[in-house]
């Protein structure tokens, strides 16, 4: 029973400390947060913390010079934590707008070889660039394209092989820069 009123006796006077530091203390919190519930919570931390190492705590001054001095350097620790924090936030946006931009920038690139390719297909001569288009695109057989052009097998074959030579022929020079 008596660890029991001298545990009451404890809230009592730590009841007592709360309220007559409280409104300091958020005070002396808000000189470096700027912002009341950041400061009301600071205090409430600090309390919090206070009382949950009430046991181990050495007071060498007074309490309130220990809970002014406690207060401050949790309201300092709060603005380094919301600082990095800020600097991730920045570093994470950043990052987000330049994949943006490499995103916009890879999508031009690619509309611009679409073209370059589509105006490479249309240089080929038309009945090479009808059957590379059947092949290619349509995915028609050589068979197919024989018996849908009313030409032979070879023909096919021959102006496949003249087609894909040209294109690559184009490619590499576009490639080095000559066309």
């Amino acid at each position: 029973m008596e660890g029991e009123e001298s545990a009451a006796l404890s809230i009592i006077e730590f009841e007592g400390l709360f309220r007559k530091n409280h409104k300091f203390l958020c005070m002396v919190a808000m000189n470096y947060v700027h912002d009341p519930y950041i400061a009301e919570d600071v205090v409430q931390d600090f309390f919090i913390s206070y009382w949950q190492r009430r046991d181990i705590v050495q007071l060498n001054t007074s309490f309130e010079a220990y809970a002014r001095r406690a207060v401050k350097y949790k309201s300092i620790d709060y603005l380094r934590k919301t600082a990095i924090t800020e600097k991730l936030n920045i570093k994470l946006t950043i990052i987000e707008e330049q994949a943006v931009l490499h995103q916009q920038e890879d999508q031009e690139l690619q509309h611009q070889r679409y073209i370059k390719i589509m105006e490479m297909i249309q240089s080929l001569p038309q009945d090479r660039r009808n059957i590379f288009i059947l092949h290619a695109m349509e995915k028609l057989s050589y068979m197919q394209i024989a018996e849908k052009q009313n030409i032979s097998i070879n023909t096919v074959k021959t102006q496949l092989q003249r087609a894909y030579t040209a294109l690559r022929s184009k490619t590499l020079g576009l490639l080095m820069g000559i066309l």
